[in-house]
């Protein structure tokens, strides 16, 4: 199993605010999109299930809807800050890839995929 990756100070994790990370995975930069949800962090790999595209339209931009749910900015797939399901949209159902998340102290850390 990969030891978990340091991601961020825990006060870069706004409550509600996305924000794209990049880690080390196997050589290959391995980008995420993090968010806090009723003060636990949240880490999902950055592909949208619907075409495997980034859900971001610049670097660290993302879109989000009045419910604050994530948005792909591609293809307008609506996904559940919770669950990281799709709700709404060409890929409803399928899920963004989570990646086992901790805070220790005011530091974020992310296990890697296995």
């Amino acid at each position: 199993m990969n030891e978990a990756v340091f991601l961020c100070a825990g006060d870069e994790l706004a409550e509600g605010c996305y924000r794209e990370f990049r880690i080390d995975y196997d050589g290959e930069p391995l980008w995420l999109i993090a968010t806090r949800r009723n003060g636990q962090p949240r880490v999902w790999i950055n592909l949208c299930p619907h075409q495997a595209r980034p859900l971001n339209f610049a670097p660290d931009r993302f879109l989000t809807d009045d419910d604050n749910r994530l948005v792909c900015a591609h293809h307008g797939a609506v996904f559940d800050p919770d669950s990281g399901t799709c709700v709404a949209g060409p890929c409803r159902n399928a899920e963004l890839r989570a990646l086992d998340v901790c805070q220790r102290e005011d530091r974020v850390f992310v296990q890697p995929p296995a």
